[in-house]
């Protein structure tokens, strides 16, 4: 037998007590479901308009008393209002709780109560002429009213409560079979693992080396087994794991975990490669305008949020307007580089500045963007305003070929980057100047 069968009779044996434990709570949740829509539909309802009629009916006293005193056609328009509410909670009582005796008896007891409410506040004179026998038996029935509502309510919570108290208790009887069939089924589970894990010792045993050295990152050392069984298939997949992780770490030695963007080491390869090939380039050097400030005031998260989506600007108008074998890489911070050619990198800066001054001034706050700048400090600590973000590219071609040494081809986009930043807005600035060699102008 192989380790799929036994592993398939072992699950077997296992899933039959943890099937009984299924259907039972299955069956318990569908019990405590019902109970729970009973309560929502029925008694919660209920409650709501019994708590409603309490108060509606405080109001008609209210506005039967504002009435005598002020003698207003407002009270008593207040008053009818409330009458027309009293009458459709009375409609929506009965409907909701129907099954109750006592709700079918308020509905009665307030079928009298609204005509002789209506005739008596019909009109201000009326109410005025009311006399005070009227105004009393209006007011006793009323406070009868009130006693009977207060009665459903008391009713219907402690029906609710009997339904709560049913489902707490399908609820632990449920919470104790799971605890016995689970405890039995993971006894069960544990002494078929015991004896399966007594067959595979040995195996498991060289894939647990094989893990660990690649946790100490010793790839070549790592090693897969000749067995034509499922451990083998395993363990062979660990080596190809191991392969993966090995140049998975590799890149991230010369990766932005931010960005993914290439960094350092690879922006330099890059570069030292076309020039050594003598193929036409031309080297964009990307920094972000007031970006210091924009992290103090929001918070590196902010901050991060900044640098992702200008990775994203710069990357789709280098794969847009650019050639295939473009680099885009991260130098770090808010500091990104574009290697192309110089037919291309005017409509890919052009697009970078267009898309950055579009997009970025959303990440601001809506009164700092209004107001187009923000107060903070300088790297001196100084207390200044400063605009918004905006970006500023250095540009340096190889001239034609006259240029292999990539560090001064670095060092002169850096310059040109920094000149870019002295100028207001979003600029690019191209190298014009023209060198007898790569080091004098």
């Amino acid at each position: 037998m192989n380790i799929a069968r036994k592993m398939l009779v072992g699950f077997g044996v296992v899933l039959i007590p943890v099937f009984v434990v299924l259907v039972s709570a299955l069956s318990s949740l569908d019990q405590m479901d019902k109970i729970s829509m009973t309560i929502l539909k029925t008694n919660n309802p209920v409650i709501e308009s019994t708590e409603r009629l309490i108060e509606n009916l405080l109001d008609q006293e209210s506005y039967s008393r504002r009435i005598l005193i002020l003698k207003d056609n407002d009270s008593l328009k207040l008053l009818q209002t409330r009458l027309e509410e009293f009458n459709r909670l009375l409609r929506e009582l009965a409907t909701a709780g129907s099954y109750y005796e006592s709700v079918r008896e308020l509905s009665s007891e307030g079928g009298d109560f609204l005509p002789l409410m209506t005739g008596t506040y019909g009109s201000l004179d009326t109410a005025l002429a009311a006399s005070e026998k009227q105004r009393w038996i209006i007011s006793r029935k009323r406070q009868e009213i009130i006693k009977l509502v207060k009665k459903i309510n008391v009713e219907v919570r402690q029906n609710m409560d009997r339904k709560n108290a049913l489902s707490a208790k399908i609820g632990m009887r449920a919470h104790r079979a799971l605890l016995i069939f689970g405890i039995g089924s993971v006894l069960m589970a544990a002494g078929i693992t015991y004896l399966f894990g007594r067959s595979v010792y040995r195996s498991v045993g060289r894939l647990k080396l094989s893990l660990q050295q690649i946790a100490d990152s010793n790839f070549d050392k790592v090693q897969y087994l000749e067995s034509k069984d499922e451990f083998g298939e395993v363990s062979r997949s660990i080596a190809d794991m191991a392969q993966k992780i090995e140049r998975l770490e590799k890149l991230y030695l010369v990766s932005s975990p931010l960005t993914l963007l290439p960094g350092g080491l690879s922006i330099d390869e890059t570069i030292k490669t076309r020039l050594s090939a003598s193929l036409p380039t031309a080297l964009c050097m990307i920094d972000i305008d007031n970006f210091k400030v924009f992290n103090d005031r929001y918070g590196y998260a902010r901050g991060n949020e900044v640098i992702q989506a200008t990775a994203k600007i710069i990357t789709k108008s280098a794969r847009e307007l650019g050639l295939t074998d473009d680099f885009i890489g991260h130098i770090g911070g808010d500091d990104f580089v574009v290697v192309t050619s110089p037919e291309k990198y005017e409509k890919i800066c052009e697009a970078i500045i267009r898309d950055f001054d579009n997009q970025i001034p959303a990440f601001y706050d809506l009164e700092d963007r209004q107001r187009g700048a923000i107060a903070g400090k300088d790297r001196q600590g100084r207390e200044l305003v400063f605009p918004l973000m905006t970006i500023s590219i250095g540009i340096v071609t190889d001239q034609g070929g006259s240029i292999k040494d990539p560090l001064v081809m670095s060092k002169r986009t850096a310059e040109l980057k920094e000149h870019a930043k002295s100028l207001p807005g979003s600029v690019y600035i191209v190298d014009q100047r023209h060198f007898s060699s790569e080091g004098e102008a």
